[in-house]
């Protein structure tokens, strides 16, 4: 029971204050519950929403965190948040909408791609050594996917990757050093995060609004610390779904410039929204890098990647390529430049959008009336919690009535807010009818709560 009868502070923060002090004197210990926050409400005689606020302002302040079933535990030196991590995959009868995938059930004729394959005279050329970087055919191809997103591209500035995590990962390793800055969205990429830390890069997120980054927020970072690169996803947001319009495009391009930022743009979801504006990195051609696959447009499985290179970058990438894996795996390639070549890819991924702007529709009905953002064709939608739920709280909640989602901590970079919201995939689903499902008992869930404040990156 924490004791907050002689402070003068608002009730919240004298419950957070309390448990610091508890936590530092050593009456509470490494690993030792907290009490539900309904319980301590009911104790002290005020709102369940005073006590989460309370007990968010401890978290922040580093003395506690949100450990799965367990509700909030007094933090071990280092130790992580449970609801810092996706949960990927599902589990028995657990549907998952945790993890970011293209819909299923809209594949390519993978059997029928495989037995035109096998009339090849010389199939067991894919068994050994290629120089994939060199040969013009798979670059043309990479260049005509890269041309997906509105761009046109010489062939020789391509480079092939084992998809856009890979892309990622050398593009980043090739063109920065240990203790290099990045900047990039205040809520990011899972994989970002876990490549920066690959490299000992250092991560500094930038405040976004309901569009994206925020040029001015860019500006001031740039003016009080020295940065290296400019890491962006801005059309179809991973987590929120925000789209960029073209003047923020332009001025972010501008910011880059001014203080010599390289930019990596990862443009993976560019055919859920084909008309977006064009991208930063061919606004500033000399300094961008355009990272595009097709895992998200055609099957996460198709490990592979094209990357758009200014000159000065691209022997640079080659040689991270070949240290990291020496090359693509020769069948997928093949099997990918075929399915660009003949129309296959770009069929399955309009199929594919279709599918998910009718999923975006059943979400808008099932949630109605709760915030959350999204883009007419998102695999996925940023739901933002009522007051009394705490992101891991509420994943937690969901995965016991046998939905994952994915809580927002794990988007969050080290140092900015995080919003109590989750990225509910609505594309792990099987069918539509199991997401209808699915997302009713999250609304349930939902209901059980009364709403709170609007969340502020």
């Amino acid at each position: 029971m924490p004791d907050i009868s002689s402070s003068s502070d608002p009730i919240y923060l004298a419950i957070a204050k309390a448990i610091v002090a508890d936590v530092t004197a050593g009456r509470l210990k490494p690993g030792e519950r907290l009490p539900p926050q309904r319980e301590l409400a009911r104790l002290l005689h005020v709102s369940i929403g005073t006590v989460t606020k309370g007990y968010v302002e401890a978290s922040r302040r580093g003395v506690t965190r949100g450990a799965s079933r367990r509700g909030t535990v007094v933090r071990k030196p280092d130790e992580e948040d449970d609801d810092s991590r996706i949960w990927f995959g599902p589990k028995g009868q657990i549907v998952d909408l945790g993890t970011n995938i293209p819909i299923r059930g809209e594949d390519p004729d993978f059997s029928t791609a495989l037995a035109d394959l096998a009339q090849e005279r010389d199939l067991s050329r894919l068994l050994h050594y290629q120089a994939p970087q060199e040969d013009p055919r798979y670059l043309a191809a990479g260049a005509k996917w890269i041309g997906e997103c509105g761009v046109e591209v010489d062939p020789r500035a391509v480079v092939i990757t084992a998809g856009v995590q890979h892309a990622m990962m050398v593009t980043l390793a090739a063109l920065t050093k240990p203790g290099d800055v990045v900047f990039t969205d205040a809520l990011t990429s899972v994989g970002l995060l876990s490549v920066a830390r690959l490299l000992h890069l250092r991560v500094q997120g930038i405040e976004m609004d309901d569009e994206g980054m925020r040029p001015d927020a860019l500006l001031s970072a740039c003016r009080q610390r020295n940065g290296q690169v400019l890491y962006c996803m801005p059309t179809v947001h991973n987590p929120t779904s925000a789209t960029l319009p073209a003047d923020s495009r332009e001025e972010l391009a501008e910011v880059a410039r001014e203080h010599d930022l390289l930019i990596i743009e990862n443009e993976v979801h560019r055919h859920l929204a084909p008309d977006a504006a064009l991208p930063i990195s061919q606004i500033a051609p000399e300094r961008g890098l355009l990272i595009t696959g097709l895992s998200k447009a055609v099957a996460p499985g198709l490990r592979v990647g094209y990357v758009a290179v200014p000159p000065f970058a691209r022997d640079r990438v080659n040689d991270a390529i070949c240290a990291s894996l020496v090359m693509v795996g020769p069948l997928t390639l093949e099997l990918a430049t075929r399915w660009i070549e003949d129309g296959i890819a770009r069929r399955t991924a309009n199929r594919k959008r279709a599918e998910a702007e009718a999923r975006q529709g059943i979400a808008r009905e099932v949630l109605a009336g709760h915030a959350f953002r999204s883009s007419p064709a998102s695999y996925s939608i940023f739901l933002e919690l009522p007051g009394e739920w705490r992101a891991g709280e509420f994943a937690d909640e969901a995965r016991r009535r046998g939905v994952a989602t994915a809580p927002a901590a794990a988007f969050v970079v080290p140092g900015c807010p995080r919003p109590e919201a989750v990225r509910i995939s609505l594309s792990g689903a099987a069918d539509k009818g199991q997401l209808r499902n699915a997302l009713e008992i999250l609304a349930k869930i939902l209901a059980e709560a009364s709403p709170g404040q609007s969340i502020r990156f």
